[in-house]
C-alpha cells in the first residue's frame, strides 16, 4: 500500500494505508495501527480536474500489458494513477476509442480526474464498476486492437 510522511506541528509521522474500503480504512502511523472512519460532507461540491488534450498531466496514465492469464491478443491496460473512487465509466466493452478519449472519471482527494486512453483501440474489458474504490496502479480497463 501507499506510504506517506506527514509533518504535523513540526513532528514527522510515517503513515501507511494498510486497507481502504468505502468509508473506512486501516492505517499504520509510526508503527501503530488505527481503524478510521471517513465522513463526507454531502453539501460540498467536488472540484474537477480537466486536462487540455495538448498538455501532459502531472502524472501520466500509462498502458502496460494486461495482467490476465491466458491473454493471447495484444491488449494494453489503463491503470489508476492514484487511489480513488470510480465516479463514472464512459465506455463499455466493444467500444472503439481513440487516443485522448475519456474512459472514466476517478475521484481522488476531492477532485475528479478524467482518465483518458493513451492509445487507440477497442475496449476489451472493463475491470471496475462505478462506486468502486481502486488502488494506485490497479488495472481498470483493457484496450486492444
Amino acid at each position: 500500500m501507499k506510504t506517506y510522511k506527514f509533518k504535523i506541528n513540526h513532528e514527522i509521522y510515517k503513515t501507511k494505508i494498510l486497507e481502504y474500503k468505502g468509508s473506512s480504512a486501516v492505517v499504520e502511523v509510526n508503527g501503530n495501527e488505527y481503524f478510521i472512519e471517513i465522513e463526507r460532507e454531502a453539501a460540498q461540491s467536488t472540484p474537477r480536474l480537466v486536462r487540455s488534450p495538448k498538455s501532459k498531466p502531472e502524472y501520466q496514465v500509462s498502458s502496460s500489458p494486461a495482467r490476465t492469464a491466458g491473454n493471447t491478443n495484444e491488449a494494453e491496460g489503463v491503470t489508476a494513477p492514484i487511489a480513488g473512487l470510480i465516479h463514472a465509466i464512459k465506455v463499455k466493452e466493444g467500444d472503439v476509442v481513440n487516443e485522448g478519449d475519456v474512459l472514466l472519471i476517478l475521484e481522488a482527494m476531492k477532485m475528479e480526474s478524467e482518465i483518458t486512453a493513451d492509445s487507440s483501440g477497442t475496449v476489451k474489458k472493463v475491470l471496475v464498476k462505478e462506486g468502486e474504490n481502486v488502488q494506485e496502479g490497479q488495472l481498470l480497463i483493457e484496450i486492444g486492437e
